[in-house]
């Protein structure tokens, strides 16, 4: 067939039409000749119709795609807006270092495979467009031309990203336009225009772009992976075999829906080879929901009734939510437990609900203290077939939660970025003795902005120092625990820092880096030199006192700040999130942000909250960097107390550790890695080892 074959819409829009299906690949399947300008070149380009790649390279096809250097170390905004600039060289070896990420690595994925055949045998060119004169103009085209052999032309225009690692039915599309040559003489000079347009830049005949080819030690490094004929077309079945999977193993069956990821799919057969038993222990934003509905989908196709324990009302709302859109074509019956719905309550309904007699599809979702009320799991009908669901699986290892654990459901899954309790290792055992411990490979943070899972960040550690008197308070403290310590030792004591009333100073000492008063100032100062309307920050505070200090002082400055935290009402939480996600703002939190709740809008976190438990900050710098539209970075902002290491006796390097353990995990995968130096100059001048820091901070991702 040609193109003139097929009859193509003016134009596409995500929400109506399955852009891929119908305008991409019928495309591809008849092109001779793709010539694609882009954007932004993130991580490799990935050409969508892998079902007919084969077919179209049979054909003789050949790809030429021009595009921007990805900015992995500049803020696209700052250069729009001239307050920084880049060199062409700089813009160049930019994009050569993202090329060089994919390509130094040892083994490459089966779509990287398929990309180095492409380049190596010369079916694919890539050139990089930067600015002549002008090297911070940054090259936005995003037009595509295909071409066939009766010399037909279908040209489009509009918001088309693609992304390489992604698998198509994700959609990244938005809309485009459609021209043809044969529609009418005005479509056909449309179409003259975007091929005049595309070759000027490929051929340097442009006034104020230049295209710069591949260097020569990338293309050495494309052409060490792509050596046999043999690797190409098995890498593209494996491609071919991936999307199936997704395909079949997708919760969501709509047009254009949601597909898993390769993460996603390797933990979901894990969790099927283990007897449909197990803990998914994927890093925050990656996309543990959605896994989770992939395998609900499937049990209660089967037939199974389906329980969901979440650990807020907050969580249940959410997934209550999303499994309505996700389900939308399944006949399914809700029963919600907790945060005031009651309906289960009543006699036989949660039996009901629970019994594998029935036909209906059912799903439970319930907040986790209430399930764990002899009035819930006494009524629960335990079977082969029910399938259990924890999200945030390590917040059902305390002594009462645990008391779930009598629910004998055939079908376990529990979800957590860190599902190892934090100083706890019995709840920890029994979570992993019910669910079958962890299945598949851990999906760290790391992974996931490797993958452009999450959105890549800046960090910016701010150190600051306690007040006199807090100082004071501090060596006092300090003095006690190291009398304590001493007196211990002398009489050989085990376990000297477990002792009771060490623990209880120790927890004392805490205190002031959580309260202390410079931390007040420093939000104030980030915030009154950072912030810009549009933003939305999230404050991250200890406690109260400090949420009321750091509102009011942004309150008075005129800033657009709102409070959240559990205290809060159901609809003052809802208004200020709907507040948040439409205008922008601060927001200024307690802790209840740290888990589940879904604000992938989030541009900005300060942290203040001084908390040594990896679970919290682990989720929190994931919590920001979740991917919207139109936000290309996050930025992190991180208080850090430090005492005066020569004032206090034990040399105050128990709680400079513990901070330094936090910020130099987020220091060392953020875009400017700059910080760790300070970082590192910080520990070796209060004698700490600064390896075996980041040997630890490594545990805990």
């Amino acid at each position: 067939m040609a193109l003139k074959d097929h009859s193509f819409r003016t134009s596409y829009n995500k929400i109506d039409h399955d852009i891929a299906k119908e305008f991409y690949l019928p495309c591809m399947r008849n092109a001779i000749r793709y010539d694609r300008a882009t954007g932004y070149f993130s991580s490799s380009i990935y050409i969508l119709s892998w079902s007919y790649l084969k077919e179209f390279v049979t054909n003789g096809g050949k790809m030429r795609v021009v595009c921007s250097p990805y900015l992995a170390v500049k803020d696209q905004d700052a250069i729009e807006e001239g307050t920084i600039s880049l060199s062409s060289e700089e813009q160049r070896d930019n994009l050569f270092k993202e090329f060089e990420k994919i390509f130094k690595k040892d083994t490459l994925s089966a779509p990287e495979r398929v990309l180095a055949c492409l380049i190596a045998k010369g079916i694919m060119e890539i050139k990089i467009a930067v600015g002549k004169y002008d090297p911070n103009r940054l090259f936005h085209d995003k037009v595509g031309l295909f071409y066939d052999t009766k010399g037909s032309v279908v040209a489009f225009r509009g918001s088309v990203n693609e992304t390489f690692k992604g698998l198509s039915d994700d959609g990244n599309f938005e809309s485009l336009d459609v021209f043809e040559t044969w529609r009418n003489k005005s479509e056909e000079e449309r179409v003259i225009d975007i091929q005049h347009q595309f070759e000027r830049v490929w051929q340097n005949q442009n006034d104020k772009i230049v295209a710069i080819e591949l260097p020569k030690n990338i293309k050495e490094l494309v052409a060490k992976h792509a050596t046999k004929e043999s690797t190409w077309t098995e890498a593209l079945d494996e491609v071919l075999y991936t999307i199936d999977k997704a395909s079949i193993w997708s919760a969501d069956k709509r047009p254009n829906g949601k597909r898993p990821r390769e993460h996603q799919l390797n933990a979901l057969d894990a969790w099927e080879k283990n007897f449909r038993r197990g803990i998914f222990e994927h890093a925050t934003g990656s996309g543990k929901t959605f896994s989770a509905m992939c395998a609900i989908r499937k049990c209660i196709e089967e037939g199974s009734p389906v329980i969901i324990l979440v650990p807020s009302v907050g969580l249940l709302d959410q997934w209550h939510r999303e499994l309505k859109e996700v389900f939308s074509d399944l006949d399914v019956q809700y029963l919600l437990c907790g945060g005031g719905f009651t309906d289960w309550k009543r006699e036989m309904v949660l039996r009901a609900f629970t019994d594998t007699c029935f036909d209906e599809k059912r799903i439970t979702i319930a907040v986790m203290e209430t399930a764990a009320s002899p009035d819930f799991y006494n009524q629960v009908v335990s079977s082969d077939k029910l399938f259990l669901v924890a999200d945030e699986v390590h917040r059902m290892g305390s002594e009462n939660r645990r008391r779930i654990f009598t629910i004998n459901a055939g079908r376990r899954l529990g979800l957590s970025a860190t599902p190892k309790r934090y100083g706890d290792p019995v709840g920890t055992e029994c979570i992993f003795n019910y669910f079958g411990g962890i299945v598949g490979q851990p999906y760290t943070l790391k992974n996931a902005i490797d993958d452009n899972v999450l959105c890549h960040y800046f960090y910016f550690p701010h150190i600051v120092s306690l007040n006199k008197s807090e100082q004071e308070e501090w060596d006092e403290i300090s003095k006690k625990i190291s009398k304590f310590v001493a007196r211990l030792s002398s009489q050989n004591e085990d376990n000297i820092m477990s002792n009771n009333q060490i623990k209880k100073l120790l927890i004392q000492r805490s205190r002031i880096i959580k309260n202390a008063d410079a931390k007040i100032k420093l939000a104030y100062d980030v915030l009154r030199n950072d912030y810009k309307e549009g933003d939305r920050w999230i404050v991250y505070c200890d406690n109260h006192a400090q949420l009321n200090d750091v509102l009011t002082r942004l309150l008075n400055a005129g800033m657009r700040a709102y409070e959240y935290h559990s205290e809060l009402g159901k609809d003052k939480k809802e208004q200020t999130l709907k507040y948040f996600s439409t205008i922008g703002g601060i927001i200024v939190s307690i802790r209840c942000l740290d888990e589940g709740i879904d604000i992938p809008n989030t541009t900005h976190a300060l942290i203040l909250a001084s908390s040594q438990n990896p679970r919290e900050f682990v989720q929190r710098r994931g919590r920001i960097l979740r991917k919207s539209n139109n936000k290309n970075f996050s930025y992190l902002h991180d208080a850090i107390v430090i005492p005066d290491k020569f004032a206090s006796s034990d040399k105050a390097g128990s709680i400079i550790e513990m901070e330094l353990v936090r910020s130099i995990q987020f220091g060392e995968w953020s875009e400017d890695s700059k910080c760790i130096v300070d970082l590192k100059l910080l520990a070796i001048d209060n004698n700490i080892d600064y390896n075996n820091i980041k040997l630890s901070s490594q545990e805990y991702e």
